[in-house]
């Protein structure tokens, strides 16, 4: 009887814990990485694909809800394309190409057109064409 006594009070002292008392010993979140990886200075989840958009002011994924255009000479890239987003009223677009490090805007200069100093956006036959310095990077294939 001795024994089944002190078995169960032995028990009762070793299984408890209070309840504010953490073992923090073993606590290493604050070492670790966040979950889901690294994000960009505007909080963008950057290892989901997600980047800062200028014209929708948030984190968006640039090929979903975008034009997509192909780029024009494939044998000196491994990019093969470049998306644009044009805004609601039209006199914005906005570029998500390689050879930025960010987003690019462009203001709206006629119908079917849209330019910057760099760049001009064209929609010739229903199909966006990206140019710079007179060459065609990316085009629209419909």
């Amino acid at each position: 009887m001795k024994y089944v006594a002190i078995t169960l009070i032995s028990f009762l002292l070793f299984s408890c814990q209070p309840a504010g008392q953490k073992d923090t010993s073993k606590d290493n979140s604050s070492s670790l990485p966040p979950i889901g990886g690294s994000k960009d200075k505007h909080g963008c989840l950057v290892s989901a694909g997600y980047t800062w958009s200028k014209l929708k002011e948030e984190c968006v994924r640039p090929w979903e809800g975008t034009i997509t255009m192909n780029i024009t000479d494939t044998s000196t890239n491994f990019e093969t394309a470049a998306f644009v987003l044009i805004d609601s009223i039209k006199q914005k677009a906005e570029l998500f190409i390689k050879e930025e490090d960010e987003s690019v805007l462009l203001d709206s200069l006629a119908p079917h057109l849209y330019a910057n100093k760099d760049y001009q956006l064209i929609e010739k036959d229903h199909c966006w064409s990206l140019i710079h310095e007179e060459d065609i990077l990316y085009e629209e294939k419909k």
